[in-house]
């Protein structure tokens, strides 16, 4: 026997590793987003509140009517109020140095520097005096430094009076980015904690859902294991109602099984009723070759009695092989066909056609009211159903040995099919039982005669009814006679 494969239960495992990839990159291509536009938008606060600092200041020091000295920037910039002012000599030169913004508008992260037109610095508000220089580029923001300390942003602006329209200095702000730097390494740590925090949560969840996604196709998974290890238990189902995909393949699997079930279940019957029918003929023909083996080679008395009777049980065993496959071979057969119609007068005519040419001493008769009688029905299945009517009659039929089929419409648009015969008729009590397999009306007569068969055609008879979903009706008198009653649904496109 071949050793059974282990397979890794890890689809669930994969399934989330893939979401989990998948969010992941989707979840971080976010963050990263967010970061790289916080910073664009801060920056670009930066630089315009930078611009918008040398507008003012310049705009301040235009007021100014020639080259910037200490007299003038002093009138200019603090008419009413001197107090912060203070004048000192930096690096053999003079310059005002304040540390009051002197419009009370710029931040406090800003510093200003002025110089005359010969580039020399003469007013800062930096207390350390430590400026970036007249280097950059006129009129645009620059990233700067200062004594490698501080880094920031530097802009530069030509001062033109507004009286004479001559060219008077420079202005130069400078912009820490201080709180800039601290803002985005602030965003950052608290981008890459909610990105953990939201990676480790959605992983967690994502087990969870694909979990629970799968539990219907692990149950179906279940279902198999244990059939494939017991064969025997066809009656376990999946049951699985998730409304989707794996509900389908569940139900499809439910219906092989059934299927499988319904075969087996067949064949076991199959094999227990002929192991039971097989068992006295069998049991009849080996006692009689017995009897000839000791007495039939002397006696020639013995030797016809024996083989008459081996031939008698051999005769019974065809007919009992070929009802029984009869049998098989109808139970199952009815999917593939619900939909067929048939013209009933022509399956008729040619089923008590067959019956005339085999039963000659018999009178068979068959009239319609219509000329054309489409049913909701298999055209063999009909005619099989109708051939063992009528060879149910045949062999009670006895004496009076005619056999009539009538088929009519009735008002609720069926066709009703009858089998009348005048043979023996059937008893009340047995007519409770005669569409069980293997039921005889009368065993001791049915023993001896290889007409009557096994009980079986009526049994199948049963199962065409059941399988359309037809109407079967019994009227006997003994004696007398009797009539089978067949209703079959009319098609939809019935025509007359």
């Amino acid at each position: 026997m071949a050793k059974q494969k282990k397979y890794k239960k890890t689809l669930p495992k994969r399934l989330s590793n893939l979401f989990f990839v998948l969010f992941f990159c989707i979840f971080s291509a976010f963050t990263l987003l967010a970061y790289i536009s916080t910073n664009y938008f801060l920056l670009k606060r930066e630089k315009q509140t930078i611009f918008q600092a040398v507008n003012i200041v310049r705009v301040r020091l235009s007021e100014v009517d020639s080259n910037f000295t200490l007299e003038n920037l002093a009138e200019v910039l603090y008419k009413n109020d001197r107090t912060h002012l203070k004048i000192d000599d930096a690096n053999g030169s003079r310059i005002i140095r304040s540390e009051r913004d002197i419009t009370n508008t710029l931040n406090a992260n800003e510093d200003i520097y002025v110089y005359n037109v010969d580039k020399q610095m003469i007013f800062t508000t930096d207390d350390e005096e430590a400026s970036p220089g007249l280097n950059g580029t006129i009129g645009k923001v620059t990233k700067d430094h200062i004594e490698e300390q501080y880094k920031g942003f530097s802009m530069t602006q030509k001062v033109y009076s507004n009286k004479t329209g001559k060219f008077v200095g420079y202005v130069q702000v400078f912009h820490d980015l201080e709180n800039y730097y601290m803002i985005r390494a602030r965003l950052f740590f608290w981008l890459l904690v909610v990105e953990l925090f939201g990676v480790g949560l959605a992983y967690f969840i994502i087990l969870i859902v694909t979990r629970n996604f799968l539990k219907p196709l692990n149950n179906l998974h279940d279902v198999m294991r244990t059939i494939s290890k017991n064969p025997d238990n066809l009656m376990l189902r999946s049951g699985i109602s998730s409304g989707d995909e794996i509900e389908e393949l569940s139900v499809i699997f439910d219906k092989m099984l059934d299927k499988i079930e319904t075969h087996t279940r067949l064949q076991s019957r199959f094999i227990s009723d002929v192991s039971h029918e097989l068992r006295t003929p069998v049991a009849i023909i080996k006692g009689h070759i017995g009897l000839l083996q000791r007495w039939g080679k002397d006696d020639s008395a013995i030797l016809d009695e024996s083989l008459t009777a081996a031939a008698h049980e051999v005769d019974r065993m065809a007919i009992m092989i070929n009802d029984m496959l009869d049998m098989i071979r109808v139970q199952g057969s009815f999917e593939g066909h619900q939909n067929d119609t048939t013209v009933l007068e022509s399956s008729i005519e040619t089923v008590v056609g067959n019956f005339r040419v085999l039963r000659e001493d018999f009178d068979f008769t068959w009239y319609s009211e219509n000329q054309r009688t489409l049913a909701k029905i298999y055209k063999n299945h009909f005619e099989q159903a109708l051939m063992i009517l009528i060879d149910n009659a045949v062999k009670y039929s006895r004496k009076e040995k005619k056999i009539v089929i009538e088929l009519a419409v009735n008002a609720s648009n069926e066709a009703v099919v009858k089998v009348k015969d005048r043979g023996e008729g059937i008893s009340e009590e047995d007519i409770k039982h005669i569409f069980e397999r293997f039921y005889r009306t009368d065993r001791s007569r049915n023993r001896t005669s290889t007409q009557a068969g096994l009980g079986i055609g009526l049994s199948i008879l049963k199962q065409i009814v059941d399988g359309y979903h037809l109407h079967m009706e019994v009227e006997s008198e003994l004696n007398k006679g009797s009539v089978f009653i067949l209703r079959i649904p009319l098609a939809d496109h019935q025509g007359s």
